[in-house]
């Protein structure tokens, strides 16, 4: 799946310079077909696989209330026996017809269109990303005004849904105390929320990016709606902070004790010194490959490809959301970017022209494309990688 899929009226590095974590963007009728991603037919084959959903992964709100499982719930087993609370069809069923919204979630994960997509707004942004599917009905809110600690993509799918954006916005909001929306009582919501900034009424097609910390509301005004929620969460400073623990304690200053606590100046002068230690280490381009390596990881989780009963081993790789360009120069031609320039035999235009045109990709389709260069593929995918146009990520 590509960006065009998502939006048509911007461009990517738009996207990511002016909107990214900062600003709401809207797009009507942008995902086309919609049908190739979700549908009423698709939905109701996934709740009706009573054993994939238990009270963890399916949720029911009304009129501002998320309901506790047990009105919705029974007790039951999951696929492997284990004693769960599973959804009860009648009350569902019943629940639903008073109003109440159904959501899935975590449908990425079983669910192949909807998967695509995930992937793709996780190597967009480079986050970790998952999906949950809302069924509501007309003229029931089923959430108050909120703000999300991720950033959201919501695609509408079928019906109509009002959408409320709100001036407020709560910054740096992440799932962590003081930053999050269950730290904030209804009135304080109300207050934080501010005055309505844009009213967007959403019907099938229409696509909705919501950046973290923005207060929204939404109510269906068709009969019934269905919309995919996809939820980007960054990963903060503070989990760098983590991944830099193991380097620490290969430091022998890092072991030593801490001063007693009556010992004031060389207490402080010990934490002092550590501080100037962590930023020593975290200056290294060792430490920064390993979070680099820690965020690429993220990506590459949901990166699965099997073609049985071929068991050939296959080679993932993304393509750099940097600008560069691929222009011909007489016989041959050239790639350049940030700080870099890199000629191409007049051979190969074709299958660069192909990997810096994609958002991924695979190196069975490269093969399958252009057999006549595969000996060639070694070298040239050695030296796009070396300038960091690609990334290996599986395989």
């Amino acid at each position: 799946m590509q960006f065009e899929n998502f939006f048509k009226k911007i461009t990517r590095d738009q996207f990511l310079s002016d909107y990214w974590d900062k600003a709401y963007y809207f797009e009507k009728g942008s995902f086309d077909p919609i049908d190739a991603l979700f549908s009423w037919e698709q939905m109701n084959d996934l709740i009706n696989r009573s054993k994939l959903w238990n009270a963890s992964f399916l949720e029911m709100a009304v009129n501002g209330d998320i309901l506790p499982s047990e009105q919705y719930c029974k007790p039951g087993r999951d696929r492997r026996g284990a004693s769960v609370l599973v959804p009860d069809p009648e009350r569902v069923r019943f629940l639903m017809s008073k109003g109440a919204s159904l959501v899935l979630d975590f449908i990425e994960g079983i669910h192949p269109s909807v998967q695509d997509a995930t992937r793709f707004i996780e190597r967009l942004t480079g986050t970790h990303a998952s999906c949950n599917a809302y069924c509501s009905w007309n003229s029931v809110q089923a959430y108050n005004s909120h703000f999300d600690t991720m950033c959201v993509f919501a695609i509408q799918i079928e019906g109509e849904k009002t959408w409320n954006i709100y001036r407020g916005r709560v910054n740096e909001a992440n799932d962590v105390p003081r930053a999050r929306p269950t730290d904030f009582s209804r009135e304080q919501h109300s207050q934080q929320r501010g005055e309505v900034m844009q009213q967007i009424v959403m019907q099938p097609g229409d696509v909705l990016y919501l950046p973290r910390g923005l207060y929204h509301d939404a109510m269906t005004t068709d009969t019934a709606s269905l919309h995919l929620s996809f939820g980007a969460t960054y990963v903060d400073g503070h989990a760098s902070v983590n991944m830099l623990t193991p380097y620490l304690h290969q430091d022998e200053f890092f072991r030593k004790r801490i001063p007693h606590f009556d010992d004031g100046d060389d207490l402080a002068n010990y934490i002092t010194e550590l501080g100037k230690r962590v930023a020593e280490h975290m200056a290294r381009p060792e430490f920064h490959n390993h979070v680099r390596g820690y965020l690429m990881a993220q990506v590459a989780d949901k990166v699965v490809r099997h073609n049985l009963p071929d068991r050939t081993p296959d080679i993932y790789f993304m393509v750099t959301r940097r600008p560069v360009k691929l222009a011909r120069r007489g016989q041959a031609a050239s790639l350049t970017g940030e700080g870099f320039s890199l000629d191409i035999a007049k051979e190969d235009y074709a299958v660069v022209e192909k990997i810096v045109g994609s958002e991924e990709i695979w190196l069975s389709d490269l093969r399958a494309a252009f057999p006549d260069r595969v000996p060639q593929f070694e070298a040239l995918l050695g030296a796009l990688a070396k300038h960091g146009v690609i990334w290996r990520l599986r395989g």
